[in-house]
């Protein structure tokens, strides 16, 4: 009988053992909405009170939670932006800072901004995945008005400490170019047609694994068009440039579109309100010429 009970117990053990071994092995390796990481990265040159005030605005988000605090300098911006974009945009002094949270994979990233002038928050979820960021929330704010520029770079650095290993250094540098680029050129066709131009491209580009730069030119050119765009030929090149440089990191474009989902849907409600709006436009002035030349045959 002592036997039989045995052979019970240590057959209930054994099956516990599996259980748990199983439950053990089932469970995602990923950080789950429940076990977040923060890191949160201040401009090294915010005065105290410009801190608290940016540490007031990051508290929404945070909550409860325990933060890494870092600090990012003006010459580490330098360091990723020097020459690639006018040097009146990096400014001398490190204002920009960032909320940095991983969230559970497949959540895809986030991004919002406060008193960003240049960056939209689609700039900048898009050049983090092009640096190999994935599922991430991302708060970009400064005490006072900035162009952003700037801001990746804080967010970057971040990250690697989130996950505790370095990004690829030609991602990063990608990253970077990516959003002096479209920085640039939203100042000539607005911020809302380049960032469409820059994802468009992009997916198109790594989607189809263009190379040739005479085909990615053309992609570009035809995107620009769809959007009644006629860009100067040295943004061209400078775009061929960048996706050349983009197309060498082999991103996968299940996903980099996996990533962008959310705000690529509020991209594309913007884009077709552009497009009807283009329309409405070209009616109403077909309707001025067609009363014009009414008026003409009375007079």
């Amino acid at each position: 009988m002592n036997q039989g009970k045995t052979a019970i117990l240590l057959s209930l053990l054994l099956l516990f053992g599996l259980v748990l071994i199983a439950d053990l092995m089932s469970r995602p390796a990923v950080l789950t909405s429940d076990e977040p990481r923060v890191v949160i990265s201040y401009g090294e040159d915010l005065t105290a009170a410009q801190r608290q005030e940016v540490e007031a605005f990051f508290q929404d988000w945070q909550g409860d939670k325990e933060a890494r605090i870092i600090t990012v300098s003006n010459e580490e911006e330098h360091r990723y932006l020097e020459g690639v974009v006018d040097k009146s945009l990096i400014g001398s002094k490190a204002i920009s800072s960032a909320y940095c949270e991983l969230l559970a994979k497949g959540q895809g990233i986030e991004v919002k901004t406060k008193n960003i002038e240049a960056i939209t928050p689609f700039m900048y979820a898009n050049a983090l995945a092009t640096a190999g960021i994935e599922d991430a929330r991302v708060v970009a704010a400064s005490p006072v008005k900035v162009s952003g520029t700037a801001a990746l770079t804080g967010m970057i650095k971040a990250f690697e400490q989130a996950q505790g290993e370095p990004l690829p250094e030609k991602a990063k540098q990608t990253a970077h170019k990516e959003v002096a680029r479209v920085s640039e050129l939203g100042e000539k066709v607005g911020k809302g047609n380049a960032e469409t131009i820059i994802y468009e491209v992009k997916r198109e580009v790594v989607g189809k694994d263009i190379t040739d730069p005479e085909e990615i030119r053309a992609v570009i050119l035809r995107v620009s068009r769809d959007l009644h765009l006629d860009l100067a030929a040295e943004d061209v090149d400078r775009l061929v440039q960048l996706m050349l440089e983009v197309q060498s990191l082999n991103l996968n474009i299940n996903q980099l579109s996996g990533q962008l989902e959310n705000l690529h849907r509020d991209l594309s409600e913007v884009r077709s309100s552009g497009r009807m709006l283009w329309q409405m436009l070209q009616e109403w002035l077909m309707r001025i010429r067609s009363g014009l030349g009414r008026l003409g045959d009375i007079f």
